[in-house]
């Protein structure tokens, strides 16, 4: 990839979780970890040339995503085909490129494959961003990071993520950052860029309890995404609807007695209707 493309990629994914911060509330940790992100992306901008900084700040701010991948020679961003030339100078890495459509620069990910998607079966809401098949309840988990890791390998058994250990290893690089559990006992784990069949969410809610050093209330249960580069606003969006619903103590409380797959399942597809 293209040291400049690389780059940016970064700061993107540092300033979409500052705008997660706004929706996922914070501890006192968390709030001194935003901060530092902050640093991060200043430094990372300053070892760039002005104008693609600058070219990126403006494409964020019409787009919220001004960097993503092609895909068989077409920008995931606007979906226009490429032409072959410009196509070939983004597989080369020599030089940035930006789609001659709507200016996002490109990055090249011929090697992604999707799950093939059932139009009979999509939903409205939050639901048709899941499955039936990525409920689970009850799980038996002695920390986060293991129900993380329980959670991202029943993803891939669904057929839904490609690699287990690829999205376990983004799971956790991401709360690394900064942790998405709010205060509810409620956690929000998500990997971008991850090879996934567009935006997708897990739930696991747990059989005991995990205890979370800077929270009052344990963990109970965890939301867990891929998020392809081109959906990150999307799943702004879906984190906040997630967020907002079980912020009501009725709506969580459901969410808890749920014992089967299909219990939660009908939950969730009530979301966002």
């Amino acid at each position: 990839m293209n040291k400049y493309v690389n780059m940016l990629l970064q700061i993107q994914e540092l300033e979409t979780v500052l705008k997660e911060g706004s929706i996922i509330s914070s501890n006192k940790r968390s709030e001194k970890s935003l901060v530092e992100l902050k640093e991060d992306i200043k430094g990372l901008k300053q070892d760039m040339p002005f104008e693609i900084v600058s070219s990126f700040e403006r494409l964020i701010s019409k787009y919220g995503i001004a960097v993503c991948p092609m895909i068989n020679s077409k920008c995931t961003g606007c979906s226009m085909k490429i032409p072959v030339g410009i196509a070939n100078n983004v597989l080369s890495d020599r030089n940035i490129i930006a789609c001659p459509n709507c200016g996002r620069y490109l990055f090249p990910d011929e090697e992604y494959k999707g799950r093939d998607v059932d139009e009979n079966k999509q939903y409205k809401g939050i639901a048709r961003f899941s499955s039936l098949d990525l409920m689970f309840p009850g799980l038996e988990a002695k920390s986060k990071e293991e129900a993380i890791e329980i959670i991202a390998e029943k993803t891939v058994e669904a057929g839904f993520v490609q690699d287990a250990k690829e999205f376990t290893d983004a799971l956790i690089r991401r709360e690394s950052l900064i942790s998405t559990t709010v205060e509810k006992g409620i956690a929000f784990p998500h990997a971008r860029g991850v090879r996934a069949c567009g935006l997708t969410l897990a739930i696991g809610t747990l059989a005991k309890p995990i205890k979370e050093n800077g929270f009052e209330n344990p963990l109970t249960t965890l939301f867990v995404s891929a998020v392809p580069v081109c959906a990150s606003m999307f799943y702004i969006e879906l984190v906040s609807k997630l967020a907002n619903y079980f912020a009501n103590d009725k709506n969580m409380a459901k969410l808890l007695k749920a014992k089967t797959a299909e219990e939660i399942w009908k939950i969730i597809v009530l979301i966002g209707r």
